[in-house]
């Protein structure tokens, strides 16, 4: 079993079901030629291409075609550590306030039993003339080592539940 959080391999898929039933699923399609530690991923209810890029213990993402990679989890996590995602969402300036709630913890999903569980859980923020305001939305994120995100859930009663994933 993989040791990391969130195993990057070409060939891995995770399909969710949200709240409504419906299905998506997250996998890693390509790895880039020129560096081995920046993946294709492709979103299924979206239909299109995102980009994971590993760097150590951290992994990173695009949020927007301005800001550039930006960490959303580490391997080496511990409760309390936070950090920021700064990204534009419909033209404004967000962030994402990241904050690890617990480690370690164990839950049931869909039925299966996850353990080793990092919670994450976002703040959402906007900066709107030069003052930070907060929109009281959250969302938690939990990922089980060797597996990656388990559930997704948020403070307006959306779930999304890992259903199935092939890895590699």
């Amino acid at each position: 079993m993989s040791t990391t959080y969130y195993p990057a391999k070409v060939g891995n898929s995770w399909t969710y079901q949200m709240k409504d039933g419906t299905t998506y699923t997250n996998s890693i399609k390509s790895v880039d030629a020129g560096d081995p530690n920046l993946f294709t991923m492709f979103n299924s209810s979206v239909n299109k291409d995102t980009f994971l890029k590993v760097e150590g213990s951290n992994y990173l993402t695009k949020y927007d075609d301005e800001s550039g990679f930006q960490v959303f989890l580490k391997d080496t996590l511990k409760q309390g550590d936070s950090w920021e995602i700064k990204f534009k969402a419909n033209g404004l300036d967000s962030i994402l306030i990241m904050t690890v709630k617990e480690t370690g913890k164990q839950m049931e999903v869909a039925g299966k039993s996850y353990s080793n569980i990092i919670f994450i859980e976002s703040e959402s923020k906007l900066m709107m003339n030069g003052n930070l305001i907060p929109l009281n939305f959250f969302t938690q994120y939990y990922y089980a080592m060797g597996v990656g995100l388990v559930q997704t859930t948020s403070s307006v009663g959306d779930a999304h539940n890992l259903v199935d994933c092939q890895l590699k």
